[in-house]
């Protein structure tokens, strides 16, 4: 067998370094893209927002700043009056981006 020489010794241990910092450039993305899911998944669950059973929740307070946070609820024959749009004419004027 023929006795290795020093450029082919050197081109085996940059071949050998490239492998290692191929597979560290894989595990490297691959925990990024980890960590992403899990901080967008704790944001999700974390930062207030709207969701399903939040929507279909009954109010706890009638937002009346009388009340001051007190968490008293109206009794079930005052209910507040639900959100109702404008009739026509009425209410603010409504702008639309984007038309020609």
């Amino acid at each position: 067998m023929p006795r290795p020489t020093p450029t082919s010794l050197a081109q085996r241990s940059r071949d050998e370094g490239l492998s290692r910092l191929r597979r560290l450039t894989w595990v490297a993305g691959i925990g990024a893209a980890a960590l992403t899911a899990v901080a967008s998944l704790i944001a999700a669950e974390t930062i207030p927002g709207h969701s399903q059973a939040a929507a279909a929740a009954p109010a706890s307070s009638s937002g009346s700043p009388d009340q001051s946070g007190s968490g008293a609820q109206l009794p079930s024959d005052q209910q507040a009056p639900a959100n109702q749009p404008p009739g026509p004419g009425g209410g603010a004027p409504i702008a639309v981006s984007g038309g020609s």
